[in-house]
């Protein structure tokens, strides 16, 4: 953000949006979340506390925006109200839920219905097939038993050591990005040796926390509910081959079309941000018949967004966020800080 946005910025929060509103505030929001826990489940979690939003305050954001006067809709609905915007009469919020958790079902699914609520689960395929590499969950209980890490793979030997919890954590960052270069059919491997678990530990870990292909079937025929794609082995998609990546979305694709009997033409980047989606990937998305795909980016959603359906821009949502990020959500303030005047990828 250069100096005049930074300028700009500082009187939308000045004049508390009324001045962001009309320019950025847009036609309205996609929202990306993940698992759907109780209280006391939930903070069992530090690191990743935050990838799961209570029961009780999933209904709590339905009912106050809709007393905002927004409208929920799917995401066929929104590339529709895209290509015909005379038809979109209120402003809307679309839900999307990545990797496909056991908790979207058992949680989440009796609030949608309840409140007619239509949202998109993404899948990611090694979930439902038991093999999927939840290491972002390994690394929270590995550090309560260690006090370092080492990354041996064929791109070199990465050690990191900390003296207690807040400090592993502070590193984080730097792991994942470790993580996340991993040429993929070296993963599985790697992981197992770095955290010291066999093959079936980790195994368990992933089918404790996972939707069944039964279960992904079942939501499936809910008419509120759209199955999306979400890659075989959720891959950080810039740092692999070419050749990798278009067969994770592909394959990804067929395989649930296959289970569900129904078109997948949905799709979610893993992870989802700068360092993990490039132009090439986008590219991609639309090349393995998605008709739209959708980053962790944050931004708001505008007509121009028809020009970048492989590129929709999502927005965090979960107990932690506060009141006034809501609001800057909505005034478009926190879209200008992120984007500056850009509103598209």
């Amino acid at each position: 953000m250069n100096w005049i946005e930074q300028k700009i910025l500082g009187l939308f929060v000045k004049t508390h949006g009324v001045l962001s509103k009309p320019l950025f505030s847009g036609k309205g929001l996609v929202f990306m979340l993940h698992r759907i826990l109780p209280a006391n489940e939930r903070n069992q979690y530090t690191l990743n506390r935050d990838l799961a939003i209570t029961p009780e305050k999933l209904e709590e954001y339905i009912l106050f925006f809709k007393q905002k006067g927004f409208q929920f809709i799917s995401l066929d609905q929104l590339v529709y109200f895209l290509e015909n915007p005379k038809q979109l009469k209120q402003k809307f919020i679309c839900l999307t839920f990545d990797d496909g958790y056991i908790d979207n079902l058992k949680y989440g699914l009796p609030i949608l219905k309840k409140h007619n609520v239509p949202a998109t689960i993404y899948i990611t395929n090694c979930l439902p097939n038991g093999t999927g590499m939840l290491w972002w969950y390994l690394f929270e209980n590995h550090v309560k038993i260690s006090s370092n890490l080492v990354i041996h793979s064929s791109l070199g030997r990465r050690e990191f050591t900390w003296k207690d919890e807040k400090d592993a954590f502070d590193l984080f960052g730097q792991i994942s990005e470790a993580i996340k270069i991993i040429p993929e059919p070296e993963l599985s491997s790697v992981m197992s040796q770095s955290f010291g678990l066999s093959a079936s530990e980790i195994q368990k870990q992933c089918t404790e926390v996972s939707l069944t292909w039964d279960e992904i079937r079942q939501l499936s025929k809910e008419p509120l509910i759209t199955i999306g794609a979400h890659t075989m082995n959720h891959v950080s998609m810039k740092q692999q081959e070419e050749s990798l990546v278009f067969n994770e979305m592909l394959q990804s694709k067929l395989e649930i079309e296959n289970y569900i009997g129904k078109e997948v033409v949905h799709f979610a980047y893993p992870f989802g941000g700068e360092f993990d989606v490039s132009k090439r990937d986008v590219e991609l998305a639309e090349k393995a018949g998605f008709k739209t795909a959708v980053l962790n980016q944050p931004g708001n959603i505008f007509s121009s967004t028809k020009n970048q359906l492989y590129a929709i821009p999502r927005m965090t949502l979960g107990d932690s966020t506060s009141a006034e990020r809501i609001g800057f959500y909505l005034n478009g303030i926190y879209h200008f800080s992120t984007n500056g005047f850009h509103k598209t990828y």
